[in-house]
């Protein structure tokens, strides 16, 4: 104890000891990291001729199975060539090619009908049974044109045999059952080390040859391992854990022309034995050298330095006690000898003035550092204050359009509401309340995302984290956008395995984010593909989840993706932009990914689409509970209230009444509340659309709203006024801001400023025009057995103002249709006694019937050939479980303007 104490205190006070302490660590370290180099070259080494001898022997072992496997497909392919009449003239043919190979168990040549033209076995035939040709897979495959291999049999005499079948010159088919002993004997001969082996696993990794049959026979698999579904086939060396949980060096290999796969394994510590004991004799050899370095080193300090330094303390320690008669005794050469005289001197002064000068220079740095970095914060407030009231001036004339759209739709039908029910007409009463329902949650969802705004720039956004599966989760994000997407009459492509696996985060947030990211992808592309995929990734030994949203759209110019994210911004902000929205989705997809630790990108091309990719990560543990960003997380912006903009077909005694408006609900209003006989309402939602048909209906009236997605109102203002034939045509403008000065002078007849009320458009609207003569009601034919359905039927075509028959059976409704042909029938595809496609046919076999379009309504869902074959005889065919009655008049309407054949399936 009293030897190490000693030693302690000598190293706090001895040079000499702190000297030989460093070195000694020092040389350590570098011993060290001398062994290790030398142990990981060697291990490197040792394994690259593992893998070489790995991969030699896995190579000969495929090159053995493939030349096998094609002496076998060449035998195939001689008997397919042969005619049935050389096969018929000669039936020693197929025994001979059968005796060519001797792992050969079966070969047979069956026609196109399954009818077996020849055979030859060795043993009892398998393959020639007259009940199991038809239904096997060997025959339907081939049929196919394609050449079948099937998975490897086991019989009962543990004999592994396999399935070949391919096309013959005929039109038939040849095929024959095949040992494959030549695989168990191939794996066999495969060693190397002392236990080294090779084995051979099928597409879905089960064991179909190994060293040991016993496993082979215990039908194992490896297919949920890793050696098996994340091991590529390159010939490259791989580590994993195997079947036994045991560390193992292997390399695997494709057979080619099978959906085999060929394993060469060794364990680890097998692999690694000689760089491990080579390891150990150099470590112990650069210690030793080490050790003999310090030794050395120890003598020469104590020769040529510690020796002087100890007169030198000797010679102070006199000096200490009074003692001057005796100088300090140096040697002049010594360098030390310096030290002891002026060196000491000198350092003092030097070290006095250069403190001085640090101080006055580290001063001034400081000085100028504050100075440049208060003047870049000033110019970058500058900038931020601007920006931020440049985007939020924009921001408020967005949404002040956004905002009053709604409110136009709930005030609207709120009074259309107070008048039917005035009235006592309730048939109605729930559509409205729908629109009100669905105009009220686009306002509220608009208010929410302002409100999500302020919450996280005041570090309120709280994160729920909770276990969700991520194929659920991109099931339920699709179904929420899926109506948008079909809108634009986009397709919609979606890869997702459905073990993708599990997410331990905000399930919540990342729906938000992909909802967001799927709707601008459906608001973008009009008739072109959306394709959502969804992977996983490591990064820093973490599973990370990648969501991937591309469309083929209008893409995004490159000088403008530094906006895509920020808050209150478009990428097109002018008056006329073509898109509506509020420019929150993006920003809000970048704030919730970034609040559960994820981060989301962005790659575009003009004209060509753009793909956006978030990541997040699987396992969000610590989090705090609120938000520490200072940027936004909004809320899914839903998209807006829409219907089919073609309007019903003009007829020559109603009045046209042409609304050119984005928004649905003005002309929506304008059909309830104008009925069909007295004017025809059609829709317009841009600009360019509505000077088109007002050009070729020339309306009574025409309703227009300044704010177009393509056009300023203004402007198609002017070039109504411009066009002689259009020039006398009343126009009323709608506007959120008082125009009045505009109107004057452009000749405006009236405007409203929204919301407007209902009443006072329609007094408006029908003073430029009289209320022409009734024209006459259409007689609609109803064969519907369903009480309850055919009763909504019937009540919704009468409020439309037709007269509608119902019949309950295939019998009664042709009778009603002969004995008076109506304009339109809708027939139901199941009826009692004669069925909706019997009705059909007798129906165009009559001179009366042929021409009544008929709507075909079916609970089923129809084959292509099945609706090519009605194609010819129905105008549409309508599924019940997606019916849609407002898109049923529409389509009526059309139907009965038309009176000629439309398949639509909806």
């Amino acid at each position: 104890m009293q030897v190490l104490q000693h030693w302690q205190q000598s190293i706090k006070t001895s040079l000499r000891a702190k000297l030989l302490l460093f070195l000694s660590l020092s040389m350590l370290s570098i011993l060290l990291i001398a062994a290790y180099g030398v142990f990981r070259y060697i291990e490197t080494v040792e394994q690259k001729g593992w893998a070489g001898r790995q991969r030699e022997a896995a190579q000969y072992a495929v090159r053995t199975i493939d030349d096998f496997l094609l002496r076998v497909e060449d035998t195939l392919n001689l008997v397919g060539a042969l005619s049935v009449q050389q096969i018929r003239q000669s039936p020693e043919l197929l025994p001979e090619i059968l005796n060519r190979i001797p792992a050969w168990i079966e070969i047979v040549r069956v026609d196109a009908t399954g009818r077996v033209i020849a055979s030859t076995s060795r043993d009892q035939p398998l393959l020639t049974n007259p009940a199991s040709i038809l239904l096997a897979n060997w025959f339907q495959q081939a049929r196919k044109g394609n050449n079948y291999l099937s998975p490897l049999f086991i019989t009962t005499n543990s004999e592994p045999y396999i399935i070949l079948s391919m096309p013959a010159s005929d039109g038939g088919v040849v095929a024959g059952r095949l040992r494959m002993n030549l695989l168990w004997e191939t794996v066999a001969t495969i060693r190397f080390g002392r236990t080294g082996h090779a084995y051979i696993v099928d597409d879905l990794g089960t064991i179909i040859a190994h060293p040991d049959p016993q496993i082979v026979l215990a039908n194992t698999t490896i297919g949920e391992r890793p050696e098996f579904r994340t091991f590529p086939p390159d010939g490259n060396q791989r580590f994993y854990m195997n079947r036994f949980q045991q560390e193992t060096l292997g390399v695997a290999l494709n057979i080619p022309g099978t959906p085999w796969r060929l394993l060469a394994e060794i364990p680890e510590d097998e692999a690694t034995e000689l760089s491990t004991r080579a390891g150990i004799v150099v470590t112990i050899s650069l210690f030793l050298f080490g050790a003999l370095i310090l030794l050395s080193i120890n003598y020469l300090l104590d020769r040529f330095i510690f020796r002087v330094l100890n007169e030198l303390r000797q010679g102070a320690e006199r000096v200490g006690t009074g003692d001057l008669t005796q100088p300090l005794v140096v040697p002049p050469e010594h360098e030390l000898a310096q030290v002891a005289s002026a060196f000491n001197t000198m350092m003092q002064q030097l070290h006095a003035r250069n403190l001085e000068i640090t101080r006055q220079t580290e001063s001034l740095k400081t000085e100028i550092q504050q100075r440049r970095r208060i003047e870049q914060e000033l110019i970058r407030a500058r900038d931020a204050a601007e920006a931020a009231s440049r985007a939020k001036s924009t921001f408020l004339a967005t949404m002040s359009h956004e905002l009053r759209t709604p409110l136009t739709a709930i005030i609207g039908y709120s009074q259309l509401l107070e008048q039917l029910i005035g009235q006592g007409i309730y048939d109605t009463v729930a559509h409205d309340v729908g629109r009100i329902r669905a105009a009220g949650t686009h306002l509220l969802a608009l208010i929410n995302d302002i409100l999500d705004i302020s919450r996280i720039e005041a570090g309120r956004m709280t994160v729920s984290i909770e276990y969700a599966d991520v194929a659920d989760l991109v099931r339920s994000a699709v179904n929420t956008v899926l109506p948008q997407i079909e809108k634009n009459r986009n397709r919609l492509q979606i890869n997702c395995p459905p073990d993708i696996g599990i997410l331990n985060s905000d399930a919540t947030k990342v729906r938000q984010a992909l909802i967001n990211l799927l709707s601008n992808a459906a608001k973008f592309t009009e008739n072109g593909e959306i394709t959502l995929t969804v992977s996983h990734y490591y990064e820093n030994a973490q599973k990370w989840f990648r969501f991937t949203v591309s469309d083929t759209g209008i893409g995004i110019p490159a000088d403008k993706l530094d906006k895509l994210f920020k808050a209150f911004s478009q990428v097109d902000d002018t008056p006329t932009r073509k898109y509506s929205g509020t420019g929150l989705g993006l920003a809000l997809s970048q704030r919730l990914c970034a609040l559960i630790g994820g981060r989301i990108t962005v790659e575009s091309t003009v004209g060509f689409g753009s793909t956006f990719t978030i990541e997040v990560p699987a396992e969000l543990n610590a989090i705090s509970s609120t938000s520490d960003l200072d940027a936004p997380s909004l809320s899914a912006i839903p998209a807006p209230i829409t219907t089919d903009r073609t309007a019903s077909t003009v007829t020559a005694k109603n009045a046209v009444l042409l609304i050119i408006d984005d928004d649905p609900t003005m002309s929506d209003m304008l059909r309830r509340l104008i009925p069909a006989t007295e004017a025809t309402i059609v829709t317009a939602e841009t600009g360019t659309e509505g000077l088109q048909l007002a050009a070729a209906l020339i309306p009574e009236v025409i309703v227009l709203d300044l704010k177009l997605p393509d056009l300023h109102g203004l402007e198609v203002l002017a070039r109504l006024r411009e066009n002689p034939e259009l020039s006398h045509i009343p126009i009323v403008v709608l506007t959120i801001d008082d125009q009045a000065q505009h109107g004057l002078t452009l000749s405006v007849d009236e405007y409203l400023v929204k919301p407007v009320e209902p009443n006072r458009l329609i007094s408006i609207v029908r003073r430029f025009y009289q209320p022409k003569a009734e024209v006459s009601t259409p007689h609609i034919l109803l064969v519907e057995d369903d009480t309850a359905l055919a009763e909504l039927f019937a009540q919704t075509l009468r409020t439309v103002g037709w007269s509608v028959e119902v019949a309950s059976d295939g019998e009664t409704g042709l009778t009603a249709a002969l004995s008076r042909p109506p304009a339109l029938i809708l027939l139901d595809y199941m009826l009692p006694g004669m069925d909706g496609l019997q009705l059909l046919e007798q129906l165009r076999s009559h001179p009366h019937g042929k021409n009544i379009p008929v709507i075909l309504m079916t609970a089923h869902e129809l084959t292509a050939d099945e609706r090519q074959q009605l194609a010819v005889s129905v105008s549409m065919i309508q599924r019940k479980a997606e019916l849609n009655l407002e898109q049923m008049i529409d389509h009526l309407r059309r139907l009965l303007s038309q009176n000629k054949s439309l398949l639509i399936e909806q």
